[in-house]
């Protein structure tokens, strides 16, 4: 009978830890989201990216201890379309009884290169090898023969259990794999970010058993990012996760608010389908470091088991910056880009006035190439001519900042002037 009663309570605390753990801030863990976005920015800073995850998680009936999770991801682009990253997760169960661990190397491919359409659209894939270790101790758990009345909690772990269970521990070969899809509407101004990603190939649908390894876990997510002004950034966001038979579904909303170039509070909230709310507080500084922290509640049918948490999350990415890859075919170019090294840059993350300058760089160059053309009709010259016009007076309807004046201004010198190369072609 105490064998039966044993067997039973191990089963069932397994099957209870048998899913991954949860991550409120699951966007800035991206490594356990998705293996495809390793080395993926929407930042202007493309260096080794360091994201940290801590969570604590805990029950009212369960003051004393709680559920324990942590990560840490490094990854970086390796080349423009390369990227290469090593993730650690641990989660250990409120009791510490069970104990997941894992190490994964993780990379990516972007077929679609961003460094050739000034990072407005990427579409990678992304896999994840390594080793997944699930534990469980022994050493806390109490059986029937040590029931005793005189116990406040009803028994004494001082009595010899009679059970011959010790700790046990098993490593499992593990991969993932995704796809992640990202582009840019609006003139820069919103963004569509969505992904697939499946954790655990191979792994059961439902595991019951230690040895078994984890239960595949399959995620969607799809975010909008939208700039409202100068100011405000708006991003809603979506998760479906699914494994071991259960589902979840957690929307939620993130509001950046740009004090100035060194500093963006951020506020959000989070609504797990009849599981959890939760509320997200953050600062942005220095472009290239992001602190978060959450609180989460019970809501729905958990609200009676009085469950909360906390989670904090760092993400740190370094300065350097990832320059585009050169082709043969672009030694034209090459040699416009040198010609405009004359023009000096600014630091600017402000939407507006990135793809202003953009576009006044991409004019410049076309006419420095129509202007070094030899054999070139006059109806492409003036095709050219004509959608030049069109794109400035497209610009002509966008606001800049002040500081941008001066720069704007040396850029509408040299296109004059090679407008005026290029007139004197067409009348000739």
């Amino acid at each position: 009978m105490n064998y039966l009663f044993s067997l039973l309570f191990i089963l069932i605390g397994f099957g209870t830890f048998a899913q991954d753990a949860r991550y409120y801030q699951y966007d800035l863990n991206t490594l356990y989201l998705n293996p495809a976005l390793t080395g993926e920015r929407i930042y202007e800073f493309k260096g080794v990216q360091l994201n940290t995850n801590n969570g604590y998680h805990t029950t009212n009936a369960s003051r004393g201890s709680g559920n324990v999770v942590s990560s840490v991801g490094v990854d970086m682009p390796f080349t423009n379309r390369i990227a290469i990253g090593q993730f650690l997760g641990n989660n250990r169960s409120e009791s510490g009884s069970f104990n997941t661990f894992n190490f994964l190397i993780s990379g990516a491919y972007k077929i679609i290169n961003p460094a050739n359409n000034d990072d407005k659209t990427n579409l990678s894939v992304g896999l994840q090898f390594g080793v997944l270790n699930t534990s469980m101790n022994t050493q806390n758990f109490t059986y029937a023969s040590q029931y005793s009345p005189n116990s406040a909690t009803g028994f004494d772990n001082s009595f010899a259990s009679g059970e011959s269970f010790t700790r046990q521990s098993f490593y499992t070969f593990d991969n993932n794999a995704g796809i992640y899809y990202r582009t840019n509407f609006v003139k820069n101004k919103l963004m569509l970010a969505t992904g697939l990603s499946f954790y655990h190939l191979g792994g059961h649908t439902n595991s019951s058993t230690l040895d078994k390894g984890a239960d595949l876990r399959t995620n969607y997510h799809i975010n909008l990012i939208y700039h409202v002004g100068k100011i405000l950034t708006l991003t809603p966001k979506f998760l479906y996760m699914n494994q071991s038979n259960t589902n979840e579904y957690n929307a939620g909303l993130l509001v950046n608010f740009k004090v100035n170039k060194h500093a963006e509070p951020i506020v959000g909230v989070n609504w797990i389908l009849q599981k959890a709310l939760v509320a997200q507080l953050g600062l942005k500084f220095n472009e290239n470091n992001i602190f978060r922290i959450s609180y989460s509640t019970a809501i729905g049918s958990f609200l009676a088991s009085g469950s909360r948490g906390m989670e904090f999350s760092y993400i740190h990415i370094s300065n350097r910056k990832l320059q585009a890859i050169k082709k043969k075919g672009d030694h034209e170019e090459m040699k416009n880009e040198k010609h405009n090294e004359q023009i000096p840059q600014i630091e600017t993350n402000d939407p507006e006035d990135i793809y202003y300058l953009m576009k006044l760089k991409n004019i410049l160059n076309r006419l420095t190439m129509l202007a070094s053309l030899e054999n070139i009709s006059p109806t492409d010259i003036q095709k050219e001519l004509d959608k030049v016009r069109d794109e400035l007076k497209e610009l002509s309807h966008v606001n800049i900042s002040l500081e941008m004046t001066p720069i704007v201004d040396l850029y509408i010198q040299q296109i004059e002037t090679k407008l005026k190369i290029v007139q004197q072609k067409l009348q000739k």
